[in-house]
């Protein structure tokens, strides 16, 4: 897994072929860290996938995860963004054993700032406000009701690379005692075209404990994304942990799809 990053992060250093003119489909999958450049009005963008996840804990059998993702982007403004998230099948296996349907997320997007073509290096800043639906159970769930808030930046930089970062904060609902638990959450992708068609990124996330006897959560995500049409992305990226509590590892592959 070093390995991995080392190589992804000089491919993005050190690569020298001219990027091509950004692409119409813009994902945010494989990363975690979401895009301050919106859809474009009228505009539907599928980003689907599935992701295998293996959490291990002391003293406790490894929690091994299997799940289909989708999350439903429409532009219904030219700054404003409606944002659908399902899980339609999750597979637990370890201490507990169970599958069924995972949460419903309920989101929505402005953007303040749109940096203009013109300029050197244009940035892009945005407002998410995001609530996600108890519509599933432990282990499949979290069986309580979360919602928070997202700061979004997207910033062009020397050499065509792209740096998008995301601050925010959530209420992570708990069930032992009830109550909701605040979580802070940062995360910073680094991204360039490797080559025609073919994006490459390196992005880090840290969060705040999600449990009350839990811990905080620095991780590691590299992968690519290669755009097929102006319309069509494929993607593949791998995350693990470097400190804290997180699954060991978790492996995401997708496709994007954009209608106008």
């Amino acid at each position: 897994m070093a390995a991995l990053v080392v190589v992804v992060a000089l491919l993005l250093v050190s690569v020298s072929a001219a990027a091509i003119p950004a692409a119409e489909i813009n994902p945010d999958r494989p990363e975690v860290t979401e895009s301050a450049k919106l859809v474009p009005r009228g505009a539907v963008q599928l980003e689907s996938g599935v992701a295998l996840s293996r959490e291990r804990r002391a003293d406790v059998t490894a929690e091994r995860t299997f799940q289909i993702e989708g999350d439903l982007r429409i532009g219904v403004a030219h700054d404003i963004e409606l944002n659908l998230g399902w899980e339609p099948l999750v597979r637990v296996r370890g201490p507990e054993d169970d599958t069924g349907t995972g949460d419903v997320t309920v989101g929505i997007r402005y953007r303040f700032l749109e940096g203009i073509e013109d300029e050197p290096w244009p940035p892009h800043l945005a407002v998410k406000m995001f609530v996600r639906l108890p519509t599933s159970d432990e282990p499949l769930g979290s069986g309580r009701p979360d919602f928070g808030a997202l700061v979004l930046g997207s910033f062009e930089l020397p050499l065509d690379f792209e740096l998008e970062v995301n601050l925010g904060a959530a209420a992570i609902g708990q069930n032992r005692p009830n109550g909701y638990l605040a979580q802070g959450i940062a995360t910073a992708s680094l991204s360039r075209d490797l080559a025609p068609s073919l994006l490459g990124f390196l992005e880090f996330i840290f969060n705040t404990r999600t449990e009350r006897d839990g811990r905080e959560q620095l991780a590691v995500n590299v992968g690519v994304v290669y755009r097929l049409t102006r319309s069509l992305a494929i993607d593949a990226g791998i995350q693990t942990s470097l400190a804290g509590q997180g699954p060991d590892y978790v492996v995401r592959t997708g496709l994007t799809v954009l209608w106008r």
